[in-house]
């Protein structure tokens, strides 16, 4: 929990500066690097420090896989409440904003789309950009992103007891 807790707030002070200098808005991809190499990087080292003092050296796979996708849960659960305060308070018309984006990429995407066709995918988008909804699909896609890079860090981070029994 306390990995996943600094990292959720190491997130969440990228995810600030990123907004006080206007780099989210930019469509700039160093908001995206930036969080997926420190999610990576945290996950591997609370790994590996979690295996080397609490655990005398040795981590099965499936232990590693296990704390990974906790540290990645409990991250996401501060970085998800931090998106819900943010949209709702901080900033309330990044949902308009993005509706606006998500309007423009369907025409673009598909510039024979009739109005009843985009009124109707607009109206469907807008359904799963509520706060709180946000809030949800922010944990569990956060989960599932930390499961899938806890898959692979397992594989370099496992050290298996040769004394254990089965």
């Amino acid at each position: 929990m306390n990995y996943g807790a600094v990292l959720g707030l190491c997130l969440v002070a990228i995810a600030s500066v990123m907004w006080s200098f206007g780099v989210d808005k930019s469509g700039s991809m160093l908001p995206t690097i930036l969080n997926n190499g420190l999610i990576i990087a945290a996950i591997s080292y609370s790994i590996i420090q979690f295996r080397d003092t609490e655990n005398e050296g040795f981590l099965s796979y499936g232990d590693s896989l296990k704390l990974g996708t906790s540290i990645a849960f409990f991250s996401s659960v501060i970085l998800a409440f931090y998106t819900f305060i943010f949209v709702s308070y901080i900033e309330p018309n990044t949902l308009t904003e993005l509706m606006q984006q998500t309007e423009q990429a369907v025409l673009e995407s598909n510039p024979e789309i009739s109005d009843e066709e985009l009124d109707l995918a607009l109206e469907m988008t807008a359904k799963f950009m509520q706060p709180h909804w946000m809030l949800i699909l922010g944990m569990l896609s956060g989960t599932f992103m930390g499961f899938l890079y806890s898959l692979v860090i397992s594989i370099f981070t496992k050290k298996d007891n040769p004394n254990s029994i089965a």
